[in-house]
């Protein structure tokens, strides 16, 4: 087989990684579509894919319309050169791309359709199939929707696919033992972000008094903080923030991913923006397995008391390592079932969504 990954955010990277390893130890072969976007480009490199990078200039509508139309002539000419079989990824351009040279397109998406309808609006009518999380049914996209139990992040935190390595501890400089906590900020630039709040730099220095009564307290930001708070930042490099969520005792911040990611590996998550109440994968951890809670930035006494009531619970991590568990019973691994997809639909047995 070969197959086109079409990655625009390092969210993406994690979510085919594993699929992309283990297809080259197959002998298949892989081209990867990066944009420059925060620490994407870092992170391939770091894992020793191939990859071409498609730069943007600025921010805005008009450079990322453009920088898609360079990942889409991109697409079609090593499509073309190579006859690929897929062109996937949480992309715009992987529909047309492999319309116009032969391939089938997968689209992944988590998010329901109206919390990002940019990105739905352009990538899911020209795709070939639409992959979701069980918990998105309901959106019915007919032949070409497929849908598994489980979620994105459980294509590289399923206990198959990842084992936290305990020595950022030693680089965060926290003994073993010591309670520690992560606050996440996000700029909220993409273009589904607009008009969108989270995490103000207040309500983060409120977070930051509250916390530190307990324990360590880490900043995860992806926007300068203040100097005030500058001494909070991370420490480690961007690709070790999965061991730093794995041993933490609670995440807090604005960031939907980094909420479901400390959510499956059994960590309380709390997350604080306007898209709370809006996004089915989110709900279902919280309110199926109670493994995350979401307020809107109105709330944020009540988030307050939350974290209160969390930290005063000894056996914290205990029980959510056991809400965990249940969750976990409950769905698969996704870079399983991926690449079963992949099998399956070369081997024709999936309907073919050409006819």
């Amino acid at each position: 087989m070969k197959i086109i990954f079409d990655l625009g955010h390092p969210a993406h990277f994690h979510l085919f990684k594993n699929v992309i390893k283990r297809l080259i130890e197959n002998g298949h072969g892989c081209e990867i579509i990066a944009r420059d976007k925060e620490c994407l480009v870092d992170l391939i490199e770091k894992a020793g894919f191939a990859y071409h990078v498609v730069k943007r200039t600025r921010n805005g509508l008009i450079p990322l319309a453009i920088q898609n139309f360079k990942a889409f002539l991109l697409a079609t000419t090593l499509a073309r050169k190579q006859e690929i079989d897929f062109i996937v990824g949480t992309s715009i351009i992987a529909g047309p791309a492999a319309r116009l040279t032969g391939a089938i397109s997968i689209i992944f998406e988590e998010d329901d359709a109206k919390a990002v309808p940019l990105l739905t609006g352009l990538a899911y009518p020209p795709a070939h199939y639409i992959a979701t999380p069980q918990c998105l049914s309901f959106e019915n996209y007919g032949r070409k929707h497929l849908t598994y139990n489980g979620y994105h992040e459980l294509a590289y935190l399923h206990p198959g696919n990842f084992t936290p390595d305990d020595s950022v501890l030693k680089e965060l400089g926290v003994s073993p033992g010591q309670r520690y906590f992560l606050i996440r900020l996000v700029a909220l630039k993409a273009h589904h972000d607009i008009g969108e709040k989270g995490v103000s730099t207040q309500q983060a220095k409120t977070l930051i008094g509250l916390l530190k009564e307990h324990g360590r307290v880490f900043i995860s930001a992806e926007k300068a903080v203040d100097k005030d708070i500058e001494q909070y930042l991370l420490p480690t490099n961007s690709d070790r923030i999965l061991d730093v969520m794995a041993f933490c005792d609670m995440v807090i911040g604005d960031s939907q991913t980094m909420a479901a990611e400390a959510a499956v590996l059994g960590v309380p998550s709390i997350r604080c923006n306007t898209f709370v109440g809006r996004l089915a994968y989110l709900e279902e951890l919280e309110n199926k397995y109670g493994l995350t809670y979401g307020f809107l930035p109105s709330d944020f006494d009540k988030l307050l008391e939350m974290v209160g009531d969390l930290l005063a619970k000894n056996d914290l991590k205990k029980i959510w390592q056991d809400k965990r568990q249940k969750m976990l019973e409950d769905c698969i691994d996704l870079s399983e079932w991926i690449y079963d997809q992949f099998c399956r639909l070369k081997k024709g047995k999936l309907t073919d969504p050409k006819k």
